[in-house]
């Protein structure tokens, strides 16, 4: 897992190899998303502690924490049945989706280890009421990947410049965009390689940690709803990941979906 969520629950120390077995490869998913909502209740539930054992209790966040339990342990289910349905070659459950809602529920859902680390987050929501169909258990993973991912590099990056992620959607054309930048040291240049298998989709060996299995993962899903996923340098420092998603398009039942890529 990475820095944020990892203390609490076993992850993947490699990503799927490709001697590992169809069950291997699919324990190592699930392992791995499947962790963040977890870990994300353990926090939660520590937030919750903490402001019901001050001096004066503080119901309204102690609320606020129990709601975002909820929130994780929906998502958590909402991603084991959607494996089960891939590894039941069951076509992808699609409804339309409120994409700018979407990303606020992943960027609530991490707001306190971003609060815990002082990672100050920029959020533009350009979209409005605009919905795309799209399975949104699926949505909110590929956006919780890459934010965790950003808040891994800053955490990483030191503090020699004040923390920040920039969130961002829009409309270009036919499709809606997603982006989410850090303003962190950025890709290595010995990683771009890694970086670009995990991305198009060489699932039997994306870069030797678990941001590349996230990243390969989020990819799967972007293709399997007729996207794209892609980086590119920030601006001056860091790096931000963009998503493409058409606005009206169904999203693909037949092909290599992202629980296959994985798995065969």
């Amino acid at each position: 897992m990475h820095t944020l969520l990892k203390s609490t629950y076993p992850h993947p120390a490699e990503p799927p190899c490709p001697c590992a077995s169809a069950s291997d490869r699919l324990g190592m998913v699930i392992a791995h998303e499947v962790n963040q909502p977890l870990a994300a209740i353990a926090l939660h539930t520590a937030a919750a502690r903490k402001w019901l054992c001050r001096a004066e209790p503080d119901i309204e966040r102690a609320l606020e924490s129990l709601a975002l339990i909820g929130a994780a342990g929906r998502q958590a289910g909402g991603i084991v049945r959607g494996m089960q349905r891939q590894a039941a070659r069951q076509p992808l459950e699609t409804a339309d989706v409120p994409v700018d809602a979407a990303v606020q529920d992943a960027l609530q859902a991490l707001c306190w280890p971003m609060r815990k680390n002082g990672i100050a987050v920029d959020a533009f929501f350009g979209l409005g009421d605009c919905s795309i169909a799209a399975n949104r258990v699926q949505l909110q993973q590929v956006v919780t990947n890459l934010l965790v991912n950003a808040v891994e590099a800053l955490v990483a990056g030191g503090r020699e410049r004040p923390l920040r992620i920039r969130v961002e959607t829009r409309r270009h054309g036919g499709e809606v965009e997603v982006a989410v930048a850090d303003n962190g040291p950025g890709i290595a240049p010995a990683r771009h390689a890694q970086v670009v298998a995990s991305l198009a989709g060489n699932a039997d060996n994306p870069s030797n940690n678990s941001s590349g299995l996230g990243l390969a993962i989020s990819a799967s899903i972007v293709r399997a709803h007729g996207g794209r996923l892609w980086f590119e340098p920030g601006a001056p420092t860091g790096v931000c990941f963009r998503l493409r998603l058409p606005v009206r398009a169904r999203a693909a039942t037949t092909g290599r979906t992202f629980m296959k890529a994985f798995t065969t």
